[in-house]
């Protein structure tokens, strides 16, 4: 390495910045523990979260579910695709179809790191090599800033270990590497150099959350303008360099730019189609200082303080950060970001004018700001303190700046910690786990305010520079630590069994879930699915599912049971149990259930506003009449009661009859073989009449009682029961059932590829077949039609054209024909010469780099 390499590049510097990512993960690399999202995700594994805790409970280290259904899910699909050599633009295994890359969030060209996710371990990998990354990127910036090395080294590790990479492994945290690494560009781009802004601006267009990505850029285009007003001469210069790094990022994301514009015009990007001014809930102040003050992630009751939270800041960090404010050195620069985040949080708290100012800006308005923007604070929080820790050491540091930003920082920190206290007194009474609710509050405030304490007291001596670096690092990597001690004491172990029935129950079908098997998990198998977690989605298909659905279908989460019913079922059972054909037209051949749960069925009420109770049968009140008049009566012969045997010791018949004013269905159950506290099936002797008015319970031949589990509502007492209608009978069949789940045959689903004459049909896989035809025709294929489809019939490209609203339809001629259908969307070539024409210019701005010097 040469000397001014070395005098810039520390050994020991760099050492720190390599490895200290990697070995706070190393109880699991050794693969002693996990944090894997499948485990929460439930891949219908048979040691999930639920039943394999941490050492404390709560997520490992990330809050959003998205870690899974996102990133390791459809990113195990892109790097399978990228593998065997297929550019991952579709995805056919979510939802009928759906673009991958211009999905956006999959990260179909964020290479190479999306390649970690094809491992077994790749959530991990990608996280900790980003972590790095992310720390070189931060000292880089940092030293060509000027500051001090023991400060850059400092500030570089805080932005390797922040809050957004403690609680966020998923979409949000990709973009956020690359942030330092466009800011290091813009200050290489005032000596002529933009490949180091192309590269950084490339990956933050190219990691996988594009509302991260932009709120992140908005801080490196704050800096390109104060870098501007403050060139004395060769503006011009300075302006040319930066458009040409912009210009160059965008020809290198090329393709992931146009598959996201071109599906834009024919997808549903949900709630982002108006202004977000949601706020933080008030307990989610305090989290953002005292982080573990509500307990672990997702501990408590009460979850959407956890839901807005995108990181945390720790109370030292703001308070270095507001110390900076009283240094000369880049004076303009650390106002600026201190500007950024004042109308961060602003908008943040929903502050007027700032929440006006913030939506001025195109775009802005349209993110999950309150949520996503906290990297934003964090990365101006850290910038800042570092910039505190090099007048530290340079020995310019007023004592007076510390004494004011304490008192500030504990007058915000008394704020949040009152607007916090309803939602302490509420887990008050909750615990889980070895650690009660008082003392994951009471450490967290006595942990901040020694933190703040110290370093207070350090900035005031202003002398021990390392000490007061040592304990904010400290600090973070403690608050960072923490959730590790959610991680699961072993890897998942998915129900192999099950995965490999369903594969072969579907073939080129799709299967449907309403439990084991969280949506996109079908892309991590190669099993097609119509459950998907995606936005935005394909417009036709969230309008196909509305119309069959009803019009509360979630545009995003299509997960089988969001929105429940109000009869606490998952939606789709209720069509399920009604009306199976609407899945078999989408070609749904397989359904999986959660373990023990039966064939679909439907309750008769509505248990809305309705209590627990029970009705009691004995030998000596041995019957109960019950109107039912006002019930859902389904076409049905099988009925499933709620029984408490009391450990089994019911005895005897229990005998059901629903009734008409003329006829009645009878059926009986030995209590011996009932489940205790569990549905119990009762088989009738004919279809319940559709006028039934009343239901008859009678304990026949009996020692000991029965329960009949109830609920109440303006003392009425129904019985806790379910109907299997005779549609579920007529075309569901029960395949397999396992621990993890229960797997169920749809019969005569409609194929993947039909023709509307007869031919016969010879798939190869999804995309290519034969087809030999005695007279001209049309083939359909069940996948979503979308600009970018083609196909080739015997060599010949055909368009194919909607069908059914939905779904592709290409004509064929008599005779055999061999048909291929593909996807890119439209202007796909000239992406890639685009590719090539940044590629060509990012080595340019490398030449200059070189000569030029070192980092």
């Amino acid at each position: 390495m040469p000397q001014q390499t070395r005098r810039f590049w520390p050994r020991s510097h760099l050492l720190a910045l390599i490895l200290l990512p990697i070995c706070i993960y190393l109880p699991e690399w050794f693969g002693f523990v996990s944090s894997d999202p499948m485990m929460t995700t439930s891949l219908m594994v048979q040691n999930s979260a639920a039943a394999t805790k941490g050492i404390i409970p709560g997520n490992p280290g990330w809050i959003d579910g998205c870690a899974g259904v996102f990133v390791e899910a459809l990113g195990r699909l892109v790097a399978r695709d990228w593998v065997h050599g297929i550019i991952p633009w579709w995805n056919p295994y979510s939802g009928v179809g759906m673009p991958l890359a211009g999905e956006y969030q999959p990260a179909a060209f964020f290479l190479p790191f999306v390649l970690f996710l094809g491992f077994s371990n790749g959530l991990l990998m990608m996280k900790c090599a980003l972590q790095i990354i992310a720390g070189l990127s931060t000292y880089a910036l940092l030293k060509q800033l000027r500051l001090d090395p023991r400060a850059a080294l400092i500030g570089a590790l805080l932005y390797a270990f922040n809050g957004t990479y403690a609680w966020a492994s998923d979409g949000p945290s990709e973009p956020l590497a690359f942030l330092p690494l466009a800011l290091y560009g813009v200050e290489r781009a005032r000596t002529g150099n933009w490949s180091w802004l192309a590269l950084g601006l490339a990956y933050l267009l190219l990691a996988g959350f594009p509302e991260t990505a932009f709120l992140l850029g908005l801080i490196a285009l704050g800096l390109a303008g104060l870098r501007f007003f403050q060139t004395n001469s060769g503006k011009s210069r300075f302006a040319l360099h930066i458009l040409l790094g912009g210009l160059t990022a965008g020809l290198i994301a090329a393709p992931q730019l146009l598959a996201f514009l071109t599906f834009l015009p024919h997808a549903d990007v949900g709630f982002h189609v108006g202004i977000n001014n949601d706020t933080l809930p008030h307990q989610a102040w305090a989290m953002l200082l005292f982080p573990y003050i509500n307990g672990p992630i997702f501990y408590g009751p009460e979850l959407g303080a956890w839901y807005a939270l995108g990181g945390y800041c720790g109370l030292v960090l703001p308070f270095l950060a507001l110390c900076a404010i009283g240094g000369k050195k880049e004076r303009r620069l650390r106002f600026l970001l201190l500007g950024i985040i004042i109308a961060v949080v602003g908008k943040q708290a929903g502050v007027p004018v700032l929440t006006q100012f913030v939506d001025l800006i195109p775009g802005a308005g349209h993110t999950v700001f309150y949520r996503l923007c906290e990297p934003m604070v964090e990365s101006c929080l850290i910038l800042l303190a570092a910039f505190t820790l090099d007048d530290m050491f340079r020995g310019i540091w007023r004592r007076k700046a510390g004494l004011l930003s304490a008192v500030t920082i504990i007058a915000v920190g008394v704020v949040a910690y009152l607007l916090d206290r309803p939602a302490l007194e509420q887990l008050r009474t909750f615990s889980d786990g070895p650690v009660s609710s008082q003392c994951y509050a009471t450490g967290s405030l006595i942990f901040g305010l020694f933190c703040l304490a110290g370093a207070s007291g350090l900035c005031w001596s202003g002398k021990h520079p390392r000490t007061l670096g040592a304990l904010v690092l400290s600090e973070s990597l403690i608050l960072f630590g923490f959730p590790l001690l959610s991680v699961y004491p072993e890897p998942p172990r998915p129900d192999q069994n099950l995965i490999a029935a369903l594969r072969e129950e579907t073939g080129l079908q799709r299967f449907v879930t309403i439990g084991p098997v969280e949506p996109n998990y079908g892309a991590y198998l190669g099993i097609a699915s119509i459950n998907h977690n995606a936005i935005p989605t394909p417009k036709a298909w969230i309008q196909r599912l509305r119309h069959d659905f009803g019009s509360k279908v979630d545009s995003v989460t299509f997960n089988g049971s969001y929105p429940f019913t109000e009869s606490g079922d998952a939606f789709l059972e209720t069509f399920l149990a009604r009306r199976p054909e609407l899945f078999t037209t989408l070609g749904v051949s397989a359904l999986l259930v959660p373990p023990g749960h039966g064939l679909p069925s439907i309750a008769p009420y509505s248990l809305k506003d309705r209590q627990s109770g029970g009705l009691s049968l004995t030998p000596d009140a041995s019957e109960i009449k019950v109107d039912i008049s006002s019930w859902d009566k389904p076409s049905s012969r099988l009925t499933m009661l709620q029984l408490g045997t009391y450990g089994g010791h019911s005895d005897g018949l229990l005998v059901l009859s629903i009734c008409s004013d003329s006829q009645c269905a009878t059926g009986q159950t030995p209590l011996k073989q009932a489940k205790d506290n569990g549905l119990t099936a009762i088989e009738l002797d004919g279809i319940i009449p559709s006028d039934a008015r009343t239901m008859t319970l009678t304990l026949k031949d009996a020692t000991t009682g029965v329960m009949i589990w109830s609920t109440v509502r303006d003392q009425i007492t129904w019985p806790r029961i379910r109907f299997e209608t005779d549609a579920v009978r007529e075309t569901m069949i029960p395949v397999l059932q396992t621990p993890t789940g229960d797997l169920i045959r749809l019969k005569n689903p409609a194929p993947y590829f039909e023709t509307e004459a007869a031919c016969t049909l010879t798939p190869k896989d999804r995309e290519m077949l034969s087809a030999t035809c005695r007279e001209p025709t049309h083939l359909i294929r069940r996948e979503v039609m979308l600009p970018g489809w083609k196909a080739e019939v015997n060599g010949t490209s055909v368009l194919p054209e909607m069908w059914d609203g939905l779904f592709e339809r290409i004509p064929l001629p008599a005779g055999t024909s061999q048909i291929h259908f593909h996807f890119a969307p439209p202007g796909a070539p000239l992406a890639w010469i685009a590719v090539a024409l940044g590629l060509i210019l990012l080595g340019l701005g490398f030449r200059r780099t070189k000569k030029d010097g070192p980092l």
